[in-house]
């Protein structure tokens, strides 16, 4: 695995981590970590993409500031966000 990839990939774990109770805002890396997600998948990086696609769920299911945030536009990325990812995966899997 290139260090570009490595670096991606903590980087996305830890804010997965700390968008839990430590730092709310980490929720914001995960955002776009989930269009890099998109694009690994797109290209074929399937185990990569499918451990960024978890971390990023993970991030945005249990982040307070989307689950109290009162504005759908929000919870309207997040979906977006998450449909991208794996229709992504799904184009990415067919093509290998």
């Amino acid at each position: 695995m290139q260090l570009s990839n490595i670096c991606i990939i903590m980087i996305s774990f830890t804010a997965m981590l700390l968008s839990v109770e430590v730092y709310e805002n980490a929720v914001f890396i995960n955002f776009i970590s989930s269009i890099a997600c998109a694009c690994y998948a797109y290209v074929g990086a399937q185990h990569t993409a499918f451990f960024l696609a978890w971390c990023n769920v993970q991030a945005f299911v249990f982040s307070p500031m989307i689950n109290i945030s009162e504005q759908p536009s929000v919870k309207l990325l997040v979906l977006f966000l998450l449909c991208l990812m794996f229709i992504a995966l799904g184009i990415g899997s067919r093509r290998n």
